[in-house]
């Protein structure tokens, strides 16, 4: 999948390690010539140095040929500014950071597919908006650690024609992820009870979020190859390659 994302602060950077890592083609727009370079050299993926807002950086980024756009920027302005861009291209998904709440309504109208709040804002959420689409996020908890989330028991998969119990004590369904609804015809069943899962069911799972991937697998997604990884650097390991990459002053 072919990602481009515009902000390359902490969060950018670690979402774009993530990207690089599960295979996408991840293109990256920051204003910093520094994290432009060290984006290149250490994480593998394309930069652009300039701003997100700019029509000639877009064009040079090959904004127009991607699946998703991703605004990361401090800004909501600028995040709004440059989802209305993308969806001006093309671009048939915008993930967006929303620093601030007001600019709700203004994204949902600037053709903003999925927007994540600053204050439940973490790296599981916004791979969850690009890998698995089909994945509703209903809400975070404690600090981002946990998530809950809906999808439809679609096509042939583990669940189907087992209760919730059933499925909670099968080995494979990750250890971090609880049934606490099904959804059929409009009404809703708290587990435990005899209901088996049947296709077309909407499942409600509060889930840690290093589990989401697993979970959304067992139901009939694909598990991302990042899950599979543990070379990822973390927010300490990134920021310690910008120091190291920084021209050190002469004595």
């Amino acid at each position: 999948m072919r990602v481009v994302v515009a902000g390359a602060g902490t969060t950018g950077r670690r979402l774009v390690a993530r990207l690089v890592a599960d295979r996408h083609d991840v293109t990256v727009i920051d204003l910093s010539h520094e994290v432009c370079e060290l984006i290149s050299a250490k994480l593998g993926a394309t930069a652009v140095r300039g701003s997100a807002t700019d029509i000639a950086i877009l064009e040079e980024a090959e904004l127009a040929q991607a699946d998703v756009a991703v605004a990361l920027m401090g800004d909501s302005a600028a995040n709004l500014a440059f989802s209305l861009l993308a969806r001006g291209m093309g671009v048939p998904r915008i993930v967006a950071r929303m620093p601030n709440p007001q600019y709700r309504t203004a994204y949902e109208q600037a053709g903003v597919t999925g927007i994540i709040d600053l204050a439940g804002l973490f790296i599981d959420a916004v791979i969850l908006e690009i890998e698995h689409p089909q994945v509703q996020q209903v809400g975070v908890f404690a600090d981002g650690q946990g998530i809950v989330i809906a999808l439809y028991a679609s096509k042939p998969n583990r669940s189907l024609g087992k209760t919730a119990a059933q499925i909670h004590s099968d080995k494979r369904f990750p250890r971090g992820c609880l049934i606490a609804g099904i959804v059929r015809n409009g009404e809703v069943i708290i587990p435990p009870g005899p209901t088996a899962i049947s296709p077309g069911d909407e499942i409600i799972l509060s889930a840690r979020t290093d589990t989401v991937a697993a979970a959304v697998e067992y139901f009939g997604g694909k598990l991302s190859p990042f899950h599979r990884r543990k070379s990822i650097p973390n927010q300490a390991e990134l920021e310690a390659m910008i120091e190291a990459d920084k021209p050190k002053e002469s004595d």
